[in-house]
C-alpha cells in the first residue's frame, strides 16, 4: 500500500469517529482512535523514506483528533442524559398536571352534582313539608326518591295511627314480586334474620337492597325500602338514603300531628265518638256511594233511657260517665268500617255500610243488651242504663240523608214510645199502619 494512501486513510479517521459518535456513542471515537494507532504504527516502517514525516505528523494529527472526538462526545453524551432527563421530568409533570386537572374536573363536576341534588331535595322537602295527608306527600315522595336517590325500585311505609309495630304501604314501585313489596314480607324477613328495626342495612340476599327506618328522634315513624340498581355502590346508597330520610321525617311527623289534630277536631271529647258535623259529612258521602254503586246503608239511631232523670237524681258528673262509658261501648260493639257519633245531648248514631235489616238488627239487639248488662256504679249503688234503637235503611226508607235521618228518628221515637229498651226498624211501623 503506498504512502500516500495511508496518510488519506489516517486523515479520514476524525471524521468516521464524529459521524459514528453521533449522538452518544462513546466508544466510536476511541476505536477509530485504536484503529488511527495500528494503522498509523504498522505503515510507518513500510512506507518511503521521505513518506515517514508526512506520515508521523498525519498520524500523530488523526490520533489527537480521535482523542478530542472522544471527549467531545463523553462531555455531550452527559449534557445530552441531563437533558433528556429534564425532558422526562418535564413530561412527568406535565402528565400529573394533566391528571390533577382532570381529576379538578371530575371534581368540580361531582360538587356541581352534589350542589343540584342538594338543592333539588331542599326544594323537594319543602314541598313535602307543605302536605297535609299520606295522599298529598306520596306523588313528591316517589319524585324524590326517583330524583335524588336515583332508584326506580322501592317501597315506602308509614307507621299506623293506632298500631305502633304495624307499619302500610304508602308507596311502591316495581316490587310486585319483592321482599319489599308488603310490611308483612318485609317484617317476617328481619325477624327471621335477627335484623333490629331500628338497624339500617344491605340486603344482600334473596336481593340487593337498602332497608332504612324512618325515624324522628327516637319515634319510629316509617320504613325505606330499595332495589340496588346494577353499577351502584351499596355503600354509598346506604348512606344517601340515611341522609334522605333524616330530611323527609320531619314532613312525616308534620302530617301526623295534623291527623292527631284533626282527629281531635272532629272527636266529640267526653265520648271519643265523632261530632254531629262530620256524622253529617260522612251521611251525605255515603248516600252518594250507595246512588254510585247500587249498595245500602243503615242508620241506627239511639237515645239513653231517662237520662234526664240520671242527671237529676246522681248529678251531672255521673250524667257525664254514663255518656263517656256508653260512647266506649258503642265503638267497641262495632266494625272499623262502621261509623259511631254522638248526634246530640245523649243521643248516639251509627252508620253501617251495606247492611242488611236482618243483620242490622241483630247487632242492634246486641248493642241494646250490651249496654243493659254493662255496670255503673256510684259509691254503694248500681245503676241500671238502657237504650232504646231506631233503625232506617237507604234506598228502602228514603234516598236523601235527610229523609233516611227523619225515619230513623221516627223509628227511635216509636220505641220510646214503646217502653224504651227496645229496637225498631220503622219498617215495622208501617206495617202496622
Amino acid at each position: 500500500m503506498s504512502g500516500e494512501l495511508l496518510i488519506s486513510l489516517l486523515s479520514l479517521f476524525p471524521a468516521a469517529a464524529l459521524w459514528l459518535s453521533w449522538p452518544r456513542r462513546t466508544w466510536a471515537p476511541w476505536a477509530c482512535g485504536g484503529g488511527a494507532a495500528l494503522l498509523w504504527l504498522g505503515g510507518l516502517p513500510v512506507v518511503a523514506a521521505e513518506l515517514r514525516a508526512p506520515m508521523f505528523v498525519a498520524g500523530a494529527a488523526s490520533l489527537a483528533a480521535c482523542f478530542y472526538a472522544g471527549r467531545l462526545v463523553s462531555r455531550n453524551a452527559v449534557d445530552y442524559a441531563g437533558w433528556e432527563g429534564g425532558v422526562a421530568a418535564r413530561r412527568k409533570k406535565r402528565d400529573e398536571t394533566t391528571a390533577n386537572l382532570a381529576a379538578a374536573k371530575v371534581r368540580a363536576k361531582d360538587v356541581e352534582t352534589e350542589q343540584r341534588e342538594v338543592l333539588a331535595l331542599y326544594g323537594m322537602v319543602k314541598a313535602m313539608a307543605e302536605a297535609m295527608s299520606w295522599n298529598d306527600i306520596r306523588p313528591k315522595l316517589e319524585v324524590a326518591v326517583e330524583q335524588y336517590l336515583r332508584v326506580e325500585e322501592f317501597s315506602v311505609f308509614v307507621v299506623e295511627q293506632r298500631a305502633q309495630d304495624s307499619l302500610k304501604l304508602l308507596a311502591k314501585r316495581r316490587l310486585q314480586a319483592s321482599l319489599g313489596g308488603s310490611w308483612e314480607t318485609l317484617s317476617r324477613w328481619l325477624q327471621e334474620n335477627g335484623v333490629a328495626l331500628s338497624v339500617p342495612r344491605v340486603i344482600e340476599k334473596p336481593e340487593r337492597a337498602v332497608a332504612m327506618p324512618i325515624f324522628d328522634g327516637d319515634k319510629l315513624m316509617g320504613y325505606f325500602y330499595a332495589r340496588i340498581p346494577p353499577g351502584m355502590e351499596a355503600e354509598v346508597l346506604l348512606a344517601k338514603t340515611q341522609g334522605f330520610v333524616d330530611e323527609i321525617s320531619f314532613a312525616f311527623r308534620r302530617i301526623k300531628l295534623f291527623q292527631e289534630v284533626e282527629k281531635f277536631s272532629q272527636t266529640d271529647g267526653l265520648t271519643g265518638t265523632f261530632r254531629r258535623g262530620v256524622l253529617d259529612e260522612r251521611l251525605n258521602e255515603e248516600v252518594l256511594r250507595a246512588q254510585t254503586f247500587k249498595t245500602t246503608f243503615c242508620l241506627m239511631l239511639l237515645d239513653i233511657d231517662k237520662f234526664k232523670s240520671l242527671n237529676d237524681t246522681y248529678g251531672h258528673q255521673f250524667g257525664d260517665e254514663v255518656l263517656r262509658r256508653v260512647g266506649e261501648l258503642l265503638r267497641g260493639s262495632v266494625y272499623e268500617t262502621d261509623f259511631v257519633a254522638r248526634y246530640g245531648g245523649e243521643e248516639f248514631a251509627i252508620l253501617l255500610p251495606r247492611a242488611e235489616p236482618a243483620g242490622v238488627l241483630r247487632k242492634a239487639e246486641a248493642v241494646r243488651k250490651t249496654i243493659e248488662s254493662a255496670v255503673f256504679e256510684l259509691a254503694m249503688q248500681r245503676v241500671k242504663v238502657t237504650v232504646s234503637l231506631g233503625i232506617a235503611h237507604f234506598p228502602r226508607d228514603g234516598q236523601t240523608a235527610d229523609a233516611i235521618v227523619r225515619q230513623a228518628d221516627r223509628a227511635l221515637y216509636h220505641a220510646k214510645d214503646s217502653g224504651r229498651n227496645v229496637v225498631v226498624d220503622v219498617a215495622e211501623i208501617r206495617k202496622t199502619q
